[in-house]
């Protein structure tokens, strides 16, 4: 019977690869990778069936250049890689019946040294591993109350072993503070999520569905068109009934539609459901959900009076690590907004397109830095236009706290 393993690094050795150096289809300008290390999040041990991180040189940020290769000649297998970049990559450690196993990585024919792994036993999971208490660290944050009952947290450091630069707010749902949706994107001056903001008086908010992509009913109109698009980013919608919201699965735009709620955004793919974070493995070669993409997520706790807004920045390779953000793949953004306390948790439109609005803070509101301006700044003037805001209201803004 096949064991579940888990996998914890004994070293790393250079070697020849073994199809030699200037072989048939080898780009000699291509630097050879190099593993250096390997981080999990089981303390430096990994789990079958859970993501290992090895740590090194000239790896691809394209995923599917990067192969992690064990056995050799005719009988080498090939894992594939969720997430990478120039010196990180992601891959699941499978499960095997030996002890130790030799991999390494091929980049555009190039490979690296070997690494030997030993197996151990693989821990049980617990029955329910989800808990509204967060239990993500995020070390050096700093979170500020924007009124009671809303508060921001900025972050901006190494998680998961690579600079990441991100921004949450946590809204406690109440007779103060409401959340909602809002929808515009062609009056001039409310296109972008500064301007939809400060005309709804909001507190904080963030971009929403793609308007392009998704179908978005507000107060009971119909504001965006069902369409047809690919599976994965039309997967489920938030909705909101007489200040409750929730995250409910949708087969597609038109399964939304159908909806009945007063207040719907189809978006995707769903990160967390019902405290599980959510895998696609018939989809896990497609780049926009394996790529470190910026992102925009959304996500509740079990009794949905907690709102968890997160926005992800990404696409900032600067060597100036204070101003470097390497952004998220979907299952990575699954993992933070379980541990931030999601019981429930969905991808919003993303990429240049994610944006954050605080009020009173950043660049007339912005607190994250949009990767369209080359800048490191919160490019006010600059924003992508939305279709849509996901805001927080509350008539405390303002008064003596």
């Amino acid at each position: 019977m096949i064991r579940k393993l888990s996998v914890i690094l004994i070293s790393a050795v250079a070697v020849l690869s073994c199809s030699g150096k200037g072989g048939q289809g080898t780009d000699d300008k291509t630097p050879e990778p190099y593993i250096t290390s390997i981080s999990t999040e089981y303390g430096g041990k990994a789990v079958a069936g859970k993501p290992v991180t090895l740590n090194g040189l000239n790896f691809s940020p394209v995923p599917a250049e990067n192969k992690v290769l064990y056995g050799v000649g005719l009988d080498a297998v090939s894992l594939p890689v969720s997430e990478s970049s120039e010196d990180h990559l992601v891959f699941t450690a499978p499960s095997l019946d030996v002890l130790t196993l030799r991999i390494r990585v091929s980049v555009r024919g190039k490979e690296s040294n070997f690494v030997t792994l030993e197996f151990i036993t693989a821990p049980e999971d617990p029955e329910d591993p989800w808990s509204d208490t967060p239990t993500l660290q995020l070390p050096g944050a700093v979170t500020k109350q924007i009124v009671p009952g809303v508060e921001w947290t900025s972050f901006h450091g190494k998680w998961e072993g690579q600079v990441r630069n991100i921004n949450i707010v946590r809204t406690t749902l109440n007779e103060h503070n409401s959340l909602g949706i809002y929808y515009n994107y062609s009056t001039e001056g409310l296109k972008n999520l500064d301007q939809k903001c400060l005309y709804l008086d909001a507190v904080a908010g963030t971009n929403g569905p793609m308007a392009c992509c998704h179908f978005v009913r507000v107060d009971g109109v119909d504001k965006r068109a069902a369409n047809q698009q690919d599976p994965w980013i039309v997967n489920c919608a938030i909705t909101i009934d007489d200040g409750v919201p929730d995250i409910v699965k949708v087969e597609d735009n038109y399964g939304a539609k159908r909806l009945t709620s007063k207040n719907v955004g189809c978006a995707g793919p769903l990160l967390v459901w019902e405290g599980k974070v959510q895998d696609y493995p018939a989809w896990n070669n497609e780049a926009f959900l394996i790529t470190t993409h910026p992102r925009t997520a959304i996500g509740f706790s079990k009794d949905r009076k907690t709102v968890i807004q997160v926005a992800v920045d990404g696409r900032w390779t600067s060597t100036n690590t204070e101003k470097r953000a390497i952004g998220m793949s979907t299952p990575m953004l699954g993992k933070l907004m379980m541990g931030l306390g999601c019981y429930k948790a969905m991808n919003f439109d993303g990429g240049g397109g994610t944006a954050m609005y605080v009020y009173g803070e950043g660049d007339g509101g912005i607190v994250n830095h949009p990767c369209d301006n080359n800048d490191w700044d919160h490019p006010q003037a600059s924003l992508r236009a939305t279709g849509n805001a996901v805001y927080i209201k509350s008539d405390l803004k303002g008064k003596t706290q």
